[in-house]
């Protein structure tokens, strides 16, 4: 060997080098290939146009989820520059119109977390967080362990966010060990509705007020038909003052009349009920118990 020259790989070393260099490239194809393969293929123009139009119609359909659900489609990068545009921004749209709810449940007056959720049949998922849902009735179902469990409809509009369904459950109050004292049975008293002296006093105003009404407008028609023969149309003012004088009158009479009408009515209609008791109160001094002659005793009864 000449000194300062490197020789050549014999032939027996460069097949291993260059099957381990085989295995690597196939190893990384493999690796690519299966990369490749878990990556959803993004959708076709045919597949994007049809999201579009669905997402549309069931938007107007009231179903802001599913609508959400295409347009997540026609907004992914394989589809037209446009239709990303238009459904991008209807997704934007539909985070501020989608109702949501939260959820509230105390045991005890104290707030917990241990409960289920349950909104028109199906399980929430996590229920810390708000829970979005197409516009329209949902019932909602709450189960909390050692309770039964608990339902309530809410409506929703579009629009309306983070909505609270509050739900209380409270636990079944021991009895108390003393028995209840067994009052003896009364009869229920006769109860009685007297007219308010202050009706009377208010019907004769009314009265009177419209008595007055009648007397000055026939005065006050009288002067009216005084001044037709006598100086209409030239009358003056001295000449008309008496006749709007008696107008005048009669208008404040009748407007008087009518409101102490008006009262004496209400105070009759919501005058209170009172019972009407005959009691008779007797008094018995003596011993209040066989054998206790120091002690007194008082007694009042009352017969109804």
């Amino acid at each position: 060997m000449t000194p300062g020259k490197r020789t050549a790989p014999s032939g027996a070393f460069r097949a291993p080098v260059a099957g381990v260099l085989s295995a690597a490239a196939l190893l990384l194809t493999s690796y690519a290939a299966a990369a490749q393969s878990s990556e959803p293929a993004p959708p076709d123009r045919a597949a994007c146009v049809a999201a579009h139009t669905n997402a549309q119609e069931l938007k107007r359909g009231g179903k802001l989820i599913e609508a959400e659900s295409e347009l997540k489609i026609c907004a992914s990068a394989g589809c037209p520059g446009a239709i990303i545009s238009d459904c991008g921004q209807w997704i934007a749209d539909l985070e501020q119109t989608t109702p949501s709810l939260i959820f509230e449940v105390r045991v005890d007056g104290k707030q917990v977390t241990d409960f289920e959720v349950q909104v028109d049949g199906a399980n929430v998922a996590d229920h810390t967080k708000a829970h979005r849902v197409n516009p329209g009735r949902h019932v909602v179902s709450v189960k909390v362990p050692n309770f039964e469990p608990k339902e309530e409809t809410v409506a929703l509009p579009e629009g309306q966010r983070m909505r609270l369904v509050a739900l209380s459950f409270d636990s079944p109050k021991a009895e108390t060990a003393q028995a209840p004292v067994a009052l003896p049975p009364q009869r229920a008293p006769v109860m009685d509705r007297p007219t308010p002296v202050l009706v009377y006093p208010l019907l004769g105003v009314g009265v009177a007020g419209l008595g007055s009404f009648a007397v000055f407008s026939i005065l006050g028609k009288s002067e009216e038909s005084d001044l037709e023969t006598e100086c209409a149309p030239s009358c003056s003012d001295d000449d008309l003052a008496p006749m709007k004088r008696n107008y005048l009158i009669g208008d404040i009479s009748a407007g008087v009349g009518a409101a102490a009408l008006v009262a004496a009515g209400v105070v009759y209609l919501t005058r209170p009920s009172k019972p009407t008791v005959d009691a008779m109160s007797s008094l018995r001094i003596g011993p209040a118990r066989p054998g206790e002659w120091h002690s007194l005793a008082l007694s009042v009864q009352r017969t109804w």
